[in-house]
């Protein structure tokens, strides 16, 4: 059938916008600029119509065009979008119920954190056990990368010469005798963590207090990470590989959530900063 038929069918419309935004959700997910041909092992369309549809996209802004393979990236027209989605408050509701399911579990605080410019974490999504002791972070609030359990798991996802741009001037801060305040030992320490797939705080932002912390992801594309916080007293280190393979657990559910992985995706690429400031 000839695609001046197809345009009169009841439903063409409905399917162009589907399939269009089956697009932009392959351009989030992405690492990097998306080309004609991935689109198209993605999809299965005629190249002909997705053509046709980044047209569209292009002229709306919400995709650009970025050389010449072509390649396509995230346009500046899903800004207004994104930062009315994390305002409203919708992705720490839509987090919520995999953070609270941790803190009851586990009997600890959980945390879900995003790093934030320069060198900070944004607590996005804070859940309290039922218990009357308990670790108390204020949701929206943000903590010193370098010497905390989310922001060392995170920094343990960046290249070596990022990293000075995530840390304060040496010596760091020292917030107790076991706060790491050099680059060399901060870049061990993310040595370690990158070893054995979890971090830990230990007692390193607040005395008696320990954390565990991975990371949470879905191939190579860092989303955020996922954190417990208690009384040192409370946590041998016999434990760590137990409480992190939990973490992990909640983390595959987190982004294997069709209604997280988009708005994620957006996240971690720094879209959501704007509303955070």
């Amino acid at each position: 059938m000839a695609e001046s038929q197809q345009e009169e069918r009841p439903h063409y419309h409905s399917h162009a916008l589907s399939r269009g935004l089956q697009l932009v959700r392959i351009i989030v997910e992405a690492d990097g600029p998306v080309t004609l041909a991935e689109l198209h092992d993605a999809t299965e369309l005629p190249k002909s119509t997705l053509v046709r549809l980044l047209s569209v996209l292009e002229g709306e802004d919400y995709v650009i065009r970025v050389d010449e393979r072509p390649g396509f990236t995230l346009g500046h027209g899903v800004l207004p979008i994104v930062t009315a989605y994390l305002a409203s408050g919708s992705l720490t509701d839509v987090i919520r119920p995999y953070v609270r399911k941790l803190a009851q579990h586990i009997g600890w605080t959980a945390n879900f954190g995003v790093l934030d410019d320069p060198g900070n974490v944004y607590h996005l999504c804070v859940e309290y056990p039922d218990r009357p002791l308990r670790f108390m972070a204020a949701e929206g609030s943000l903590a010193e990368a370098y010497c905390s359990g989310l922001g060392k798991a995170l920094l343990a996802e960046l290249d070596d010469a990022e990293l000075p741009q995530h840390v304060p001037q040496e010596p760091f801060p020292a917030l107790t005798d076991h706060t790491i305040t050099t680059v060399a030992g901060l870049r061990s320490e993310l040595d370690r963590i990158r070893a054995r797939g979890y971090a830990v705080d230990d007692e390193e932002n607040a005395r008696g207090l320990r954390c565990v912390s991975v990371v949470v992801r879905s191939d190579e594309q860092v989303f955020g990470a996922l954190s417990v916080s208690g009384a040192a007293g409370e946590l041998a280190r016999d434990r760590e590989n137990e409480l992190a393979e939990q973490l992990r657990q909640v983390a595959d559910e987190l982004t294997g959530d069709p209604r997280l992985r988009s708005a994620l995706a957006l996240l971690a690429k720094g879209e959501g900063s704007r509303v955070r400031r």
